[in-house]
């Protein structure tokens, strides 16, 4: 989610929930908990505060995040995936963050739950459907089919 749509997203009182797919940066944080930038061979990411109001309203609806294959584990001297890794870890820190405050983040790495294949555009590989489904059943759980 990008940091103007996660403001958009804090001030509507519409959005029932978010699923997002690989999102990459500005990720926000209550002012004064933002954690350090993480780095990378291809590059550094920062966080980005907001006010704990703001952030706040992030606590009310449900979210899944979905990250694809191919993102090592280590530092990697591949640019291009060592800055998904650390986009992913930042991913998980921000869920951590709103879920300490009583919200409903989900992360989800497709190779930890045996969904291989996936590149950055999971709607496009073979098993978009699979992808599909995912979602689909995420949605259900939530009520929000």
């Amino acid at each position: 989610l990008s940091i103007r749509r996660q403001r958009q997203m804090c001030i509507r009182d519409s959005i029932r929930g978010v699923v997002s797919y690989e999102p990459g940066s500005n990720f926000i944080f209550p002012e004064g908990e933002v954690p350090a930038p993480k780095t990378s061979s291809g590059g550094s990411l920062k966080a980005v505060p907001v006010p704990l109001s703001d952030f706040m309203k992030l606590t009310k609806i449900p979210i899944v995040i979905y990250y694809g294959d191919y993102i090592p584990e280590q530092p990697s001297s591949n640019p291009g995936q060592d800055m998904w890794r650390i986009r992913l870890e930042m991913a998980r820190l921000w869920a951590d963050a709103v879920n300490r405050r009583g919200g409903d983040v989900t992360v989800v790495h497709l190779p930890e739950i045996g969904i291989h294949g996936n590149t950055h555009f999971p709607f496009s590989d073979l098993n978009n459907l699979e992808i599909a489904d995912l979602m689909s059943d995420w949605l259900a759980k939530k009520g929000l089919d």
